[in-house]
């Protein structure tokens, strides 16, 4: 049975809520990477991102609100319980567009 997660696409400018399995490795699938890290965005909730999202020529990057620095490539949120288990985020798709921006394709000369 899955969950609700909330995914960030910054190649189509795009907040949606997704089904999410429960399995780890679905993560991998779900924001297009091979190795991922989790930033905390307080209240029990998490994003999942590409660890090497700034290493790749071509990314595309958004900001959250109260984020020092933009996040390239796809983001995951899950929500996370007091014993550190996965859950459905508090957050709705909604308000989680209401604090993101979209700042389009970043190319890296590497």
């Amino acid at each position: 049975m899955g969950m609700k997660a909330i995914l960030i696409d910054p190649t189509s400018n795009m907040v949606s809520e997704v089904s999410y399995s429960g399995d780890y490795e679905e993560i991998y699938k779900l924001i297009d990477c091979d190795t991922f890290t989790c930033v905390d965005l307080g209240e029990g909730e998490t994003l999942y991102l590409d660890d090497e999202g700034l290493f790749k020529n071509k990314t595309y990057l958004f900001q959250m609100k109260g984020a020092h620095q933009p996040f390239a490539g796809k983001g995951l949120i899950l929500g996370t319980d007091d014993e550190g288990e996965t859950i459905a985020p508090k957050l709705t798709p909604l308000e989680v567009s209401m604090d993101v921006e979209f700042l389009g394709l970043c190319e890296i000369s590497l």
